[in-house]
Parts: structure tokens; sequence; C-alpha cells
């Protein structure tokens, strides 16, 4: 598997430099939906930082992380983001939700199997 090809989108709007270097910098609505990472080592310019950051936003972020994500990306920036990843990270029900909320396909998302409580061990 290849790795994603980095999406250019280091520079919020209208500026020509970094406004978010690190998820320190990001506010607390941001932050609480990282507590799963050391936030001091994610860093903005890391596509695959800023991946994680995202995702995290999408998923389960409410309305206000979902502003200041807007505040820093373009929405065609953050669908090529997720696209460029095909959802990876994300269960079934996180991939549908991308995809519909930000209009991608099964091609560009690809489907993963979901089991949900149904699924019984075989051990």
């Amino acid at each position: 598997m290849t790795k994603p090809q980095a999406v250019a989108m280091d520079r919020p709007r209208g500026t020509g430099r970094p406004s978010v270097l690190s998820a320190v910098e990001a506010p607390d609505v941001v932050r609480r939906l990282l507590k799963g990472y050391d936030i001091s080592t994610l860093i903005w310019a890391n596509p695959d930082h800023r991946y994680a950051i995202v995702r995290a936003i999408l998923v389960r972020g409410d309305d206000q992380a979902a502003h200041w994500l807007g505040s820093i990306l373009r929405r065609n920036e953050v669908r090529a983001l997720v696209r460029q990843y095909r959802g990876a990270g994300c269960n079934e029900p996180e991939r549908r939700k991308l995809r519909r909320e930000l209009r991608l396909t099964v091609s560009d998302i690809p489907n993963r199997p979901y089991l949900g409580f149904e699924w019984q061990s075989h051990a």
C-alpha cells in the first residue's frame, strides 16, 4: 500500500502561513476530541496528523469544532484530505457519515465490514 500524497493545505484562508502549528493551538472543543493522542506531538504540517485532527472533528465534533475547522480549511480541502486517506481509522458508520456529509462515494471511501453488536467470538 502506498502512502497518500500530501494535500497542500498548510495555509489558512487568505494568509501565507499556517495558523495552526500543532493541536495544542486548537480550541478546547477540538483538543477534547483528541484525548487519545499526545496533542503536543500532533503537528498540523504533517498530513497524517492533520487527517487525524480533521477525522476526529468530522466524526465526533460539534458545531463549534466544525466551525473552527471551516476557518482553517476550505470544504474542498477537507474533502480532498478525507478522500486521500479513504476513511482510514473509521468504522463503517463513521465512513457513511463522512460520505454523506462530504458528498463522497464508496469509490472515495470504501465500505468496511461492520459486524455491529451481533458479532460472535469464535474463541
